[in-house]
């Protein structure tokens, strides 16, 4: 990716990135990826599945803290069949998976090739707080960052900007790919689903994705770097509308990397996200 001059408030659309219609899922424009024009982002795939895992019933107040979510091959901008399944459920504990289903025979009941997956914990909230001791839970890494000036674009190779990040503010500390660890802001302008809420923890679900580039090194013309999987862990929801990631990138040099981030809202950390790197030359 490169950078092209900042843009305006105004040049970010607020559509939403889903629609529902008889059953189904409709990825709108701003669904689409880096990697292929055909392809949506991973970060409305994550975002989306994070907002299914969420719809079930809960016995008590409960919130997702940890969201695991595989990539089977990348999803197509058409429209998606959801399957949701609550794998156990408990007072206290509530496990979730959510999939998505493409292809031609898709109806709101069958059809269709699993492209996605998410399987999450729910937790309940306790009715009475715990004790917090800030001095000995301390990191260094839980200090807010502030979010710079200016907003980027960033362009890639293939499909020149991403649709997905004209719907989603992107801004940076440093230079792109200058090496690890690399900080962003991002905040999205745009409901999950139309006419649905969209909760803290699914906007935080999904602009976690860019964890696999906050640090990524590795030239974009001659590499393609696709995370195959996506995981999300969190202490607290995030408050408000920015949410920063400080990431680091590894790799061997077999083809297979790994991303890791801290998640951060402007009061300090929120929990931590991971994804499996598929490196491969272009």
């Amino acid at each position: 990716m490169t950078a092209v001059p900042a843009p305006s408030l105004d040049h970010y659309s607020s559509e939403p990135f889903f629609t529902e219609a008889d059953g189904l899922l409709v990825p709108g424009p701003l669904t689409g990826g880096p990697w292929d024009p055909t392809i949506q982002h991973g970060g409305p795939v994550s975002g989306i599945l994070a907002h299914l895992v969420e719809t079930p019933p809960t016995p008590s107040p409960m919130r997702t803290v940890r969201h695991t979510v595989d990539m089977m091959r990348g999803v197509p901008l058409t429209p998606l069949r959801p399957e949701v399944e609550v794998l156990r459920s408990g007072r206290r504990i509530q496990v979730v998976r959510a999939s998505l289903f493409a292809g031609p025979d898709v109806t709101p009941d069958s059809g269709g090739v699993e492209v996605a997956r998410a399987t999450s914990l729910r937790m309940r909230v306790a009715d009475e707080p715990n004790p917090v001791d800030a001095e000995k839970t301390f990191h260094p890494e839980d200090e807010p960052h502030p979010v710079p000036d200016e907003p980027v674009l960033l362009t890639m190779t293939d499909v020149g900007i991403p649709a997905f990040l004209t719907a989603v503010e992107f801004r940076r500390s440093g230079e792109y790919r200058e090496g690890a660890p690399g900080l962003v802001w991002l905040r999205m302008h745009n409901e999950m689903v139309d006419g649905r809420p969209t909760s803290a923890f699914t906007r935080l679900a999904t602009v976690a994705d860019m964890a696999s580039m906050a640090a990524q090194y590795l030239e974009v013309e001659a590499w393609t770097t696709i995370n195959a999987d996506l995981t999300v862990t969190a202490f607290r929801d995030p408050v408000g509308d920015w949410m920063g990631i400080r990431g680091l990138h590894k790799n061997d040099g077999d083809g297979i990397g790994l991303s890791e981030a801290v998640l951060y809202d402007l009061d300090g950390r929120v929990g931590r996200a991971t994804a499996s790197i598929l490196i491969a030359p272009r």
